[in-house]
């Protein structure tokens, strides 16, 4: 764990800790167990699985079961160090009752020969071995060369060891209250995750980000056969439809604000991009067509065609962990270059990834813009290389697989086509294909509409858009002293700003602990601000929101809602219809 704080502010931060918790927790009940890992670099995202876990200790007792400990793989992967003595002592200051060096056990049973798998099936470890060795070794997807070396068979054995182990704690003797996770892919985090899945255990995914979000799976809420990531999807998708799109005319001043506050920091989440290159500086659908104008002449553009921008993901990111329709982000990514070099009729821009060098040392984008040099209508370039302003002011369409673009853009006007789920894609702001066909179909009719003027997005998208913007950076962001925002930084100001919160305030209505009482209550699939309660008018002939049947990991299906009529955003930012020549048609 990243901790590079003096000893004098570690040593008061844990001697603060070490009083504070055992007032605000139950008394363990030596027959349960939370389990919690504490296996990231950073301090800031071991702090909040660790207060995100002793809040749910509030209303259930039970042991803390703290997993410590990298494989140095993974360290080296973030470009960070890990300090498995502080994350032990850190892990023990929020009342841990047993403590696991994973590594060391994993180390351990690889030497003895002991690599059994538990019961995962055996697609799903394969799925997870393949999604941590792309991630690991920055590649976009396996070959048969890699598949046959040295380091996958031990990248296979070290998956087994861990899904035997988790195993063995979710089918022990004792019951599992819930597990509380920063990842809920990849080797060391995606087994436990499955193991408790299958095993009927509450999973808690904190995000890095904001202050203290956090996504829930219950197994009393569905998904069987399913990832962590596809049965949140249209839970998710449930809940915006029954309690925010319903308030829609309570929430939706705070909307408007926050999707005019989110032009200054679109970045978020915060590692992707910040600073002023991140800023949309435009106001009004006359600025948009200045920039617009200056950026074609300097890609080359016809200015008088519709672009369309492709959004490179990152490559080697979390592979097949929700519903996506190619084999992999890579995959998706050549074929849609293959196609926009055969459709002339547009301009097509193709941007890197914010964070590419990263996730990628394969030189996939490079080697992908080189096969396609001297195609006039058709850009590569870095992403960071333009700012916000001159990438919004281009696209009249954005296609991405799971982008945060999805949810960014349409907020403004601008229509994007998915080829796979993100969180978001059953909350209607954007069009989901649901195989290749349809992803080759919806691509198509799009670039007919573009030629033809017409609209590809409607008001009711822009302010479900902007909805979702405020749901996800304010209704589900708990604010808490316990849990600063993200970026507060170096972690001695971390570790002060919490001791200090420990030492001088009272914990009566502390709002982390509210939301987190209402969420595992309620059974809801993330935490929020405040109740959230569903909207009392249900507009006539709206059939309400159901979550699909349990499928097969590999099916891709959203759950149909019935909508009702769209109703007209503030556009004081950007028109809803973006194409000068689909402006000109809706002015006729």
């Amino acid at each position: 764990m990243l901790l590079r704080t003096s000893e004098t502010t570690y040593g008061r931060f844990l001697a603060d800790a070490e009083t504070f918790w055992p007032m605000q927790v139950l008394p363990p009940d030596p027959q349960a167990v939370m389990v919690v890992e504490a296996l990231h670099c950073d301090v800031r995202v071991v702090l909040r699985n660790l207060t995100l876990a002793n809040a749910i200790r509030r209303l259930v007792p039970a042991t803390l079961l703290v997993l410590v400990g990298a494989d140095p793989v993974w360290p080296d992967a973030w470009r960070m160090s890990y300090d498995t003595e502080r994350a032990t002592g850190f892990a023990r200051a929020f009342g841990a009752d047993e403590i696991v060096d994973l590594h060391s056990l994993v180390e351990e049973r690889l030497a003895g020969g002991d690599t059994k798998p538990g019961d995962v099936p055996a697609d799903v470890l394969d799925d997870i071995v393949v999604a941590t060795h792309c991630r690991l070794q920055r590649i976009p997807f396996i070959t048969d060369e890699v598949r046959d070396s040295d380091a996958y068979a031990h990248a296979q054995a070290r998956a087994a060891v861990y899904s035997r182990f988790y195993d063995e704690i979710v089918h022990g003797d004792r019951r599992v209250v819930a597990v509380v996770s920063s990842h809920v892919d990849y080797d060391q985090w995606g087994l436990l995750v499955e193991s408790a899945m299958r095993g009927g255990v509450p999973v808690m995914h904190t995000q890095q980000t904001g202050a203290l979000k956090t996504y829930a799976w219950f197994p009393e809420t569905g998904g069987a056969n399913q990832s962590f990531r596809s049965r949140l999807t249209p839970q998710v998708g449930e809940f915006f439809e029954q309690r925010i799109w319903s308030r829609r005319d309570d929430l939706r001043p705070a909307a408007e604000r926050v999707a005019w506050r989110a032009r200054t920091n679109l970045g978020r989440p915060s590692w992707w991009r910040a600073g002023a290159d991140a800023d949309v500086e435009l106001h009004n659908p006359v600025e948009r067509r200045q920039v617009r104008a200056h950026a074609a002449r300097r890609f080359g553009f016809d200015p008088d065609k519709p672009v369309v921008v492709a959004f490179n993901h990152c490559v080697s990111d979390a592979l097949g962990t929700n519903q996506e329709i190619f084999p992999s982000l890579a995959d998706w990514f050549s074929a849609t270059a293959a196609y926009a070099r055969t459709e002339t009729r547009v301009n097509w821009l193709f941007l890197d990834h914010p964070s590419q060098d990263r996730y990628d040392e394969s030189g996939f984008f490079d080697a992908l813009a080189s096969e396609h040099a001297g195609v006039p209508h058709m850009v590569f370039d870095r992403s960071t290389a333009l700012s916000k302003s001159v990438q919004w002011s281009l696209a009249d369409l954005g296609l991405t697989v799971r982008g945060s673009v999805s949810n960014e853009m349409p907020a403004y006007g601008i229509p994007v086509l998915m080829a796979g789920w993100s969180e978001w894609s059953a909350c209607g702001l954007a069009e989901v294909a649901t195989d290749p066909e349809d992803y080759w179909a919806r691509l198509r009719r799009a670039v007919a509409a573009l030629l033809a003027g017409e609209s590809l997005i409607t008001a009711e998208q822009v302010e479900r858009a902007r909805l979702w913007l405020w749901l996800y950076r304010s209704g589900t962001d708990v604010v808490s002293g316990l849990v600063p925002a993200w970026d507060t930084w170096p972690p001695e100001h971390l570790l002060r700003a919490v001791q200090v919160y420990m030492r001088q305030v009272e914990t009566d209505d502390e709002p982390l602990f509210a939301a987190v009482e209402r969420m595992w209550t309620n059974r809801l699939p993330l935490l929020t601000r405040s109740a959230l309660a569903a909207g009392t008018v249900v507009p006539e002939g709206t059939e309400p929101v159901t979550a699909p049947a349990p499928h097969a990991r590999t099916e891709a299906t959203l759950p149909s809602v019935a909508l009702p009529a769209p109703v007209q955003p503030s556009t004081s930012m950007f028109s809803a219809t973006i194409h000068p020549a689909t402006r000109k048609a809706t002015q006729q």
